[in-house]
């Protein structure tokens, strides 16, 4: 058996049909609640997550529709990221491999987003510029201290690209283990399974990176 006839069938007995799966999380309307859940998804548990979000939800009635710049003000209004991560959020958790808070980080990507020639402030521009075969937005996230690949596939995954797949950790982790390779995958690599898997079973991509997400995760 070739390695996508091993995962098509791992796929299969360990995940049920795919119309049984979790619908995968998106914010199709806002791209404030897109970065929160994206920066402190990173190397976290999606409680956590779960709870910024909700918190954000509580300070701010229009946050299911509230632009980048929004969330950028919002983090002014209180005195900046650090007083917004301890006072509004109640998470004062570091960017992975950083000092950074992670509204640091997210306050950088936005400002950085906003100044492009082609601003993207709402999700509908995020959408555009994550499928228009420019690369400038995704540099410009990227060139935040923090981010890197994972941060961006989220964050578009959460506007809604459902093409886009994040294999973190959890996701590897389950390929490897699917494919019996002692040796850690490269990210490309379990890009380009997941997305022969998907094609294979006539789903999503995003959809069966959150399905093995879920699978793999002690903390849903």
């Amino acid at each position: 058996m070739t390695d996508l006839d091993l995962l098509v069938t791992a796929i299969t007995d360990d995940l049920g049909d795919p119309s049984s799966w979790a619908t995968p999380v998106e914010f199709r309307d806002s791209l404030a609640l897109c970065a929160l859940n994206s920066a402190y998804s990173l190397r976290a548990s999606s409680a956590a997550a779960t709870k910024v979000l909700a918190r954000y939800r509580a300070f701010r009635s229009t946050a299911n529709t509230d632009t980048g710049p929004d969330l950028m003000e919002a983090m002014e209004g209180v005195g900046g990221p650090v007083n917004f991560a301890r006072d509004v959020l109640g998470n004062a958790s570091k960017l992975p491999g950083t000092d950074r808070l992670r509204p640091d980080g997210i306050y950088e990507g936005l400002s950085k987003f906003a100044a492009l020639d082609s601003v993207v402030t709402t999700t509908e521009q995020l959408r555009t510029a994550a499928t228009n075969g420019s690369t400038s937005a995704k540099r410009a996230w990227l060139s935040a201290s923090g981010f890197g690949p994972l941060a961006w596939s989220y964050l578009i995954m959460n506007a809604g690209i459902s093409s886009e797949t994040k294999p973190d950790v959890m996701v590897q982790r389950y390929l490897a283990r699917v494919l019996k390779e002692d040796i850690k995958l490269t990210t490309g690599r379990a890009r380009e399974l997941l997305q022969l898997a998907a094609t294979e079973l006539a789903v999503e991509p995003r959809s069966l990176d959150r399905a093995i997400w879920l699978h793999e995760s002690p903390s849903t």
